[in-house]
């Protein structure tokens, strides 16, 4: 996948270009749905195929407290979207200018002239142009008006509702890290590098790799099944997000242990998978005590990837 950021740049390239345009944050199954769509048509027609994103998120410019916690990184949203096939990648930055541009000179200058887009799929959520006034009933017209074929890709469902960025992150939000899962077709993932912490994990018996981490959405504080993905490696493990309570003055931490230790991870890069939850984050009344729930905490993650996902209650 070939990455700009103008127009013009990208025009020199390609022309004709099948396409599709959104945030998709988090590339869930609902975005995999319309971009199977666009792959399926230019392979079909053997023209190229191209993705329009934005970055910053138009809120954090506009509205900047209304913003959400993107569930991806920008790192992992260009691999993932890297992986589904398309041809190049447009990342337009978004700026108050950008803002001020019509839906109908948004399809005209960008969609018609800039990039000579012979037709684009969007959700039938999507909205475009100034004050976000342009749906994707619009976009389908204008774009038929000025030749360039248009169409509304039917929205993914799962357990009775559609598939969003929006619910995936409530999800996360509330600790369903399944119901994530489920949603975005994968684990949700959160990478970062190791980095020192306070080394409690460690003086307990259960040594634990802190997690210096660029993603904005983690999951509710609570302890996770988890798998850590160290270079090529994917191995068990359990996380604690939160405040660890049962210690005086601790700080907030992402932490996760790994069960079969794959040597010194300081300084290297991690990507911690959610599975599934186990419990709350709790203060223990004794040091001791935590030693016991931990050591259940990691039988339960073993009997979870020995028995293909079912967590036995505690």
């Amino acid at each position: 996948m070939k990455v700009f950021s103008d127009v013009p740049t990208l025009r020199a390239h390609l022309e004709g270009a099948v396409g599709t345009i959104g945030n998709f944050d988090g590339l869930h199954r609902g975005h995999r749905a319309i971009l199977e769509r666009v792959l399926a048509r230019g392979r079909a027609d053997g023209h190229p195929t191209l993705l329009v994103t934005f970055d910053p998120h138009p809120l954090k410019v506009l509205a900047p407290e209304r913003a959400p916690r993107l569930i991806t990184s920008p790192r992992q949203k260009l691999a993932l979207l890297s992986a589904t096939g398309i041809d190049f990648l447009l990342v337009l930055p978004f700026t108050l200018e950008l803002a001020e541009v019509t839906a109908e000179r948004f399809a005209r200058e960008y969609l018609l002239e800039g990039l000579a887009l012979r037709c684009v799929y969007v959700g039938q959520n999507f909205n475009f142009g100034k004050g976000r006034a342009g749906n994707a009933d619009l976009l389908v017209r204008l774009c038929g008006d000025l030749g360039i074929g248009a169409q509304k890709v039917p929205e993914v469902r799962s357990l009775g509702s559609p598939i969003s960025s929006s619910r995936i992150r409530r999800a996360l939000l509330g600790g369903e890290v399944e119901l994530a899962g489920e949603l975005l077709g994968r684990p949700y993932g959160i990478e970062g590098t190791v980095v020192h912490g306070e080394s409690r994990g460690a003086a307990l018996g259960f040594p634990t790799a802190n997690l210096d981490t660029p993603n904005e959405l983690m999951p509710q504080d609570g302890v996770y099944i988890t798998e850590a993905v160290i270079d090529a490696g994917r191995f068990p493990a359990v996380t604690n997000i939160g405040s660890r309570p049962t210690f005086a003055g601790a700080s907030y931490a992402v932490e996760t242990h790994v069960l079969d230790s794959p040597g010194d991870l300081y300084g290297r890069p991690l990507e911690v998978r959610f599975h599934a939850r186990l419990r709350q984050e709790l203060k223990f009344a004794s040091p001791a005590a935590l030693i016991d729930q931990v050591r259940r905490d990691i039988e339960r993650a073993r009997e979870f990837f020995r028995g293909g996902g079912a967590i036995r209650d505690p």
